[in-house]
């Protein structure tokens, strides 16, 4: 059975009572103008505070050293993925060729390897610049005299001392790699990225050894006892102990031995091409004329900002705790 219409208007009058000319607007309003009046009150705290946080940013920023950025720009290139004379030879021969290897990893294994870093510390001195607070630079020895206290090359490679000015990435899209080098020297940053390029050069040319060079190496000394071979049975001639006819066979195999040794050799030195890594300086290392840190206009702007919500929040609180006390007290 349904309650009647009446009985529900009265448990809805009961469920919202009437707000006995409550005014939430007006309620918000109020407030909104004692938060100012405090906000006012406090004018001259709020701007004594931001201006002295901000002439002390200004300070702060001006004993910063400047900071100065060179960058360099790597495109990698495989000898095997060019369509020239290589591609061209292959196609000639005989034989099939297995496919290229490699696609910049060493390249960029290299750059970021711990390898790379006791190579330019050691050979460019750079513990000195990397632990400047605890060098003497006029009597070339470090302030303290304890081993533990000294900087080491095993300190600094643990410690990755090289990560605050040198730095590389590579784009993944277009292989692209970038080297960057930052500090307060501008020609020190462009000479140490300068080395870093030429350390990398070294090592791809000299001491990056590939399987298809092994192998390349390993043909090359067959071939070397191979034609040895060949030469001595094309100099025998037929005596009593050598028939003609075993001159012939054994020239005969030495043949056959040299020239599947041969197509090896070649084989051998068109995987070792494509296996090559090189790289081709996109964009020089440049000397920077402008420095790219500290930004001191931003740190200015942010010291003002945030020390005016800073003092805006100060007096909020105090005023908070001011009214705690009056209400406690009555």
């Amino acid at each position: 059975m349904s309650q009647p219409e009446s009985a529900k208007e009265k448990e809805i009058v009961y469920a919202f009572p009437p707000s006995y000319g409550y005014d939430g607007a007006q309620d918000d309003e109020i407030d909104l103008l004692e938060l100012w009046n405090v906000v006012w009150k406090a004018r001259k705290f709020i701007v004594a505070f931001v201006f002295c946080c901000t002439l002390l940013a200004i300070i702060y920023s001006l004993t910063l050293p400047k900071e100065y950025k060179t960058t360099a720009t790597l495109i990698l290139s495989q000898q095997g993925n060019s369509g020239g004379g290589l591609s061209a030879l292959a196609a000639s021969l005989p034989f099939s060729i297995g496919a290229p290897g490699g696609g910049g990893n060493n390249t960029m294994s290299f750059l970021e390897s711990r390898t790379l870093q006791e190579r330019l510390i050691t050979k460019y001195n750079l513990l000195p610049v990397l632990y400047e607070d605890s060098w003497d630079a006029e009597k070339k020895k470090w302030w303290s005299d304890d081993p533990k206290a000294i900087p080491t090359l095993v300190k600094a490679v643990q410690g990755n001392a090289l990560s605050a000015s040198y730095s590389v990435s590579q784009d993944k899209k277009t292989g692209l790699i970038n080297l960057s080098w930052s500090g307060v020297k501008p020609e020190f940053c462009h000479l140490m990225l300068q080395r870093v390029i030429s350390e990398l050069t070294f090592f791809l040319e000299n001491e990056y050894v590939s399987d298809a060079r092994r192998e390349r190496e390993f043909v090359e000394k067959r071939l070397a006892t191979a034609t040895k071979e060949l030469e001595y049975w094309e100099r025998q001639v037929p005596s009593a102990k050598l028939t003609f006819s075993q001159i012939s066979r054994e020239r005969l195999v030495s043949q056959s031995v040299y020239g599947e040794l041969r197509k090896q050799l070649e084989l051998a030195k068109i995987n070792e091409a494509k296996e090559l890594e090189t790289f081709k300086v996109l964009d020089e290392p440049f000397i920077p004329e402008q420095h790219y840190k500290p930004n001191k206009k931003l740190i200015v702007v942010l010291a003002c900002v945030s020390s005016g919500f800073l003092a805006i929040f100060l007096v909020f609180g105090r005023n908070f705790i001011r009214n705690a006390r009056k209400d406690a007290q009555e």
